[in-house]
């Protein structure tokens, strides 16, 4: 389309007002036209709208604030309710971080199963990580929501990034024929090496498991054992004190130990809503994590919480 014509109509419709019969009788046009020009100078860029956030809370402090009260090493928050949002704050958060980490080919980032993780693994404005190489943290071929099928948020994540993914063919759970098939199989002590020596990992928080919506098909719904459990990272159930919660067949869980994932020298944990203010604040005092990214609802709960 005639690129003056373009302007003409979206000036005469945004800046002056005009209505679309009176545009097209002014540019001797047909209104179909003027429709379809509004359409491709919003589509090209010409015209660009931007909804501004309400007053909200001075964001640097609330990080500060909540970095002092987590006792971790970086806090970011994204404005507004990013469960509303789709998580696009949550990830534009990420992609900042993961810039900021300067990672060079060959170097490994973790990324754990979710629905946070697999979500922002999805949403465009990743930075390029060329020659990375991204893992998961545990197993779960045999899930069929695709939030917990662990290679799909690795292909998701590689795809967006042009980083080399790497794949662990297994379940969360193996049976224990299984389990020790895995510790001499080539491919999956290949993964197990990719975590040892892992610059960073993206994980999700889990909820309660007293009121989770949504599991893993490997944990069970109703174990007695799990009911003082106040969130997870990796698979790894924990109290409210932080402290590790064990169940029948957790000790063959394919994931990463919680001996390395404490050693990997950045974990960047997503978490939104109010639910989690639990989850996030004891995953803090096991120390699971060194940066916490999440919305400001869920900051202002967190520092609410006694």
């Amino acid at each position: 389309m005639d690129p003056q014509l373009l302007h003409r109509a979206a000036s005469a419709y945004y800046l002056d007002n005009l209505r679309q019969a009176e545009i097209a009788e002014r540019l001797g046009i047909s209104r179909p036209t003027v429709s379809k020009l509004l359409t491709e100078a919003r589509r090209i860029g010409m015209v660009r709208f931007e909804v501004l956030d309400v007053a909200g809370p001075d964001l640097s402090d609330l990080e500060r604030r909540l970095r002092e009260r987590l006792g971790v090493r970086g806090v970011r928050i994204a404005p507004g309710d990013q469960a509303h949002r789709d998580l696009r704050g949550i990830g534009d958060l990420l992609a900042q971080e993961l810039r900021s980490l300067d990672l060079h080919r060959g170097d490994v980032l973790l990324i754990s199963s979710g629905k946070t993780t697999y979500a922002v693994s999805r949403l465009p404005g990743m930075p390029e990580l060329r020659g990375v190489v991204v893992a998961p943290t545990v197993g779960g071929q045999q899930e069929h929501d695709p939030a917990f099928q662990t290679n799909e948020t690795v292909r998701s994540l590689a795809e967006s990034t042009g980083a080399e993914p790497h794949y662990v063919f297994a379940p969360a759970l193996p049976s224990p024929s299984l389990w020790r098939s895995l510790q001499a199989d080539p491919s999956f002590m290949e993964i197990t090496g990719l975590w040892s020596r892992a610059e960073v990992l993206v994980t999700g928080i889990g909820a309660p498991y007293a009121r989770r919506d949504l599991l893993t098909s490997v944990v069970p719904r109703d174990d007695a054992a799990l009911r003082s459990a106040v969130g997870d990272v990796c698979l790894h159930f924990y109290d409210v004190d932080g402290e590790p919660v064990a169940y029948e067949g957790s000790d063959r869980l394919v994931r990463l130990p919680r001996e390395t994932l404490q050693r990997i020298p950045t974990t960047i944990a997503l978490a939104v809503g109010r639910e989690k203010v639990p989850s996030i604040r004891a995953g803090a005092k096991a120390e699971l994590f060194t940066t916490l990214i999440t919305d400001v609802p869920t900051a202002e709960a967190i520092l609410e919480a006694e």
